[in-house]
């Protein structure tokens, strides 16, 4: 993703450094000197100092004028990745050069400055893991260029870490300078427009849940096809391939017969993610549904890899089944926003099927019906207090992961 800056916000401000700070005490000691010696050197020296101030802040502040910045973040990006962030600085002025142009964190509100400087606008989740990386957020140097020639472009590549899922805003940047003398870090708001979407982390599984019975291959089919296992024997029909011959029972009976398999079925299933984290959403039941997006995203990532058609629900979403990288990725785009919600059932009438009433945000009545049936395989992630909530049925046709497990 690409972020101009297109406007600045204040007009150029200034920070004192140490040296900075020796070199303003002096100027009061050597004003305090020069009027009660009335020393013309002093004066001589007093006055050098202070032009020195004022011309140091016409050189930063024509440094910083017309530099253009742009920052450019992976397409995809994953929750706890260290990713390579390139930013780029251009100098417009025709004539004149930029000197010691330093890009830098924008110190904003600590609930928007969640790391480095990038802010989050979707998703929060206040008091989860990483919410407090704020506190370490400040002025730090995020790419630092020495020089840039009159209509020059520079990049530097910058390494930022993303610790929680979500869709985050680029914020505020400042460019700053201490040229020429080091004195005092002249500098300029910049406002960044861009989004980058951080998926969810994902990770192997492990090889139990390779073993579930809905893998490609492990189902045997009702109907013969290109299987292992075997479906019939039959007479061999003149013409086959002479390789499905089978000789046993052509021996036993003095007729050539045949074997014919069973087709392997295709790897279907519904992820069902139970979003409802019941009465106490607080503390570590945040954490237990973060494992769980986590998880969801793994599994859907470990088949869909594999040619499987997974299809995902949660209460108040519905995605039907896909395949393909396509698919994956609008259900990370989906698990990367993906929020808790309370415990209860919906307010549809008491009359309504179990699962629209569990189910409220689901309209499509025959769809939901389709996935609780017998006939379709489920893995559901959910609290362990929300069993109840699915019948023996459904329970017979799914394998149950508790949050508290992951």
């Amino acid at each position: 993703m690409n972020a101009k800056s297109p406007y600045r916000l204040f007009p150029l401000s200034f920070a004192v450094t140490r040296a900075g700070g020796l070199y303003l005490l002096t100027i009061v000691l050597l004003s305090l000197a020069s009027v009660h010696s009335s020393n013309n050197l002093i004066f001589i020296i007093l006055a050098t100092m202070i032009a020195a101030f004022l011309v140091s802040s016409i050189i930063a502040r024509n440094s910083l004028k017309h530099v253009l910045l742009s920052v450019l973040v992976p397409e995809r990006v994953f929750e706890g990745d260290k990713v390579p962030v390139k930013v780029t600085v251009k100098n417009t002025k025709r004539i004149f050069p930029s000197f010691s142009i330093g890009i830098e964190d924008s110190p904003g509100k600590p609930a928007q400055a969640a790391f480095a400087f990038f802010g989050r606008i979707a998703g929060t989740r206040p008091g989860s893991r990483g919410g407090d990386a704020a506190a370490s957020a400040g002025l730090h140097p995020i790419a630092y260029f020495p020089f840039l020639g009159p209509g020059e472009t520079h990049s530097e590549i910058t390494v930022q870490h993303f610790p929680l899922r979500g869709q985050f805003r680029f914020e505020e940047l400042r460019i700053s300078t201490r040229f020429p003398f080091g004195l005092f870090r002249h500098s300029d708001r910049t406002g960044v427009r861009g989004e980058v979407l951080v998926y969810p982390s994902v990770k192997d599984i492990s090889a139990y849940f390779h073993r579930l019975p809905f893998l490609p291959g492990l189902l045997e089919g009702m109907q013969k096809g290109q299987g292992e296992n075997l479906f019939s024997i039959r007479r061999y029909i003149e013409g086959e391939n002479t390789r499905i011959i089978d000789w046993k029972a052509t021996a036993k009976t003095n007729e050539l017969m045949a074997r014919e398999f069973s087709r392997e079925e295709e790897c279907k299933f519904c992820l069902i993610l139970d979003t409802r984290t019941g009465k106490h959403a607080e503390g570590s039941r945040r954490e237990e549904f973060e494992k769980a997006v986590s998880f969801a995203a793994s599994i859907a990532l470990h088949f869909l890899d594999r040619g499987a058609e997974v299809e995902l629900l949660t209460p108040f979403s519905h995605m039907p089944r896909g395949t393909g990288a396509n698919h994956l990725d609008h259900i990370l785009r989906f698990l990367a926003t993906v929020q808790h919600s309370r415990s209860g059932s919906g307010a549809k009438a008491d009359a309504s099927p179990w699962y629209m009433r569990e189910f409220p945000g689901i309209e499509d009545g025959r769809a939901l019906r389709q996935v609780f049936s017998d006939k379709v395989f489920k893995i559901i992630l959910a609290p362990d207090e929300m069993k109840e909530a699915y019948p023996p049925s459904v329970r017979r046709s799914s394998h149950w992961i508790r949050f508290e497990e992951l």
